[in-house]
Formats: structure tokens, sequence, C-alpha cells
């Protein structure tokens, strides 16, 4: 799980990153936690390629007293689609968090009676975003968010991410149930990750990493309505 603190209190995010290893240990998953001082280094980062399943982010913070807002607005801009924290001392930002589909609120004087079911809660909202199949002989768990798309060769299934491409035994039409309605089949050999699509025309879709999908004639109805309707 990779988690970003960001917090101007240097003993407050070394605090916060000793549970999260903590809890990380406790129930035995992998935690890759991050440190950023304001809401500016961690924009600087994520535009060098760098994203957090989980984003803890204080709300008051040297650059400003709503810093984590904006960082929070930013990020969900850029497309982000982690989980938001925020960390605040006061509730009074509550309603705030709305606009940016904040997953919860941690008061900082309750980081050691509270964080530990927040992060049970974590959990569990991220497990709904593993998808596991068998390829090379081995189980192979990835998240769901990383997939472009996935294409039918014969009885083989293509997956393609911006970094891996795996190759294995699998029905398109099993898979397409299994991932759900944030995939669109486009063509009888193609299976495409909406939230990957930045354009597309009459005969196709254009992918973030530049990769053009055939639409057939037989999808092209469903396709451009349910594409209409996602890039409002």
């Amino acid at each position: 799980m990779r988690i970003a603190v960001c917090d101007d209190e240097a003993l407050f995010r070394e605090a916060l990153h000793a549970k999260i290893l903590q809890d990380g240990f406790a129930h035995d998953y992998e935690t890759d936690v991050e440190e950023y001082g304001s809401g500016r280094a961690l924009l600087d980062a994520q535009e060098k390629g760098y994203s957090a399943d989980v984003y803890f982010l204080d709300v008051q913070m040297d650059q400003g007293t709503d810093d984590g807002i904006r960082t929070a607005r930013e990020l969900r801009r850029r497309g982000e689609r982690g989980l938001i924290i925020y960390v605040t001392a006061y509730l009074d930002y509550a309603q705030m968090g709305y606009e940016v589909r904040a997953f919860r609120y941690l008061l900082k004087n309750q980081i050691h009676d509270k964080l530990f079911e927040v992060l049970r809660d974590v959990r569990q909202e991220l497990s709904g975003q593993d998808f596991f199949f068998k390829a090379g002989g081995e189980n192979i768990r990835i998240d769901r968010r990383g997939i472009l798309y996935l294409e039918s060769r014969l009885r083989m299934l293509r997956l393609v991410t911006k970094t891996e491409e795996y190759v294995f035994y699998a029905g398109l039409e099993d898979v397409q149930r299994q991932l759900g309605e944030e995939f669109l089949r486009c063509h009888k050999s193609f299976l495409v990750n909406l939230e990957k699509v930045v354009r597309f025309s009459k005969e196709q879709i254009v992918l973030e990493d530049g990769t053009n999908i055939p639409i057939s004639r037989s999808y092209a109805k469903n396709v451009r309505q349910r594409l209409l309707l996602e890039m409002k």
C-alpha cells in the first residue's frame, strides 16, 4: 500500500509514519510511506510520477490555512484517485471534504485511538481494487486501476499496464464481469479501462499512454454513449 503523509510538523509526520508501519506489521501488509512537509512538495512529486493509494493531508500548513484542501483539489484535478484522509486539529473543515470525496477525517489528538480503525477501513476499501489471475504458473495480484486495456488473442488474454504486460488463459467476457463497469467493451477483442481514456472518435479510443484501441461497428453506439457520459 502506497501512503503519502503530508504535514508541516515533522514530529507528527514521524509519529504517523511509525503508527502506519506498526499497523502494517500487525496485519501483515506491505507499506511504502513517503513524507512531505508541504502540499507543494507533494504536488511536485506527483508531477514527477508519484502516486499513492492513500493521502494523509494536514488541512492547515504553513503555506496557507487550507493548504491541505487546496492540495486535495489539485490532486483530484490531475486525476489522482487515491483515498484522501484529512488530518486536522479542528472539525471546522469537515464540509470541505465533499468536493474531493474525502474518505475520512482524523483529529490529531486521536491518532493513538482512531488511526488503526481508519487504516482498517482503508484496507477494506482498497481490497476491492485488486484483480487476481494466474499467468506463467504464478498467482498474480494487481491493482485494477492500473490496467490500461485487455486484448483477446484466440484463447489467451493480453493484459497491459503502463509498465508491464501479462498473457494468460481466460475469456474476455469472464474478465469483464470480474472487473466491473469501470471497464468498457469496445470491440470483440478489446476491453478498456474507462479511467484511462483521453479522447475518442468513431473508429478508435486513445488511451493516456497514446495507445489506439479500435471501436468495432457493433459496439460503436454503446461506446459513444458511455464515453460521452463519462467524459462530461
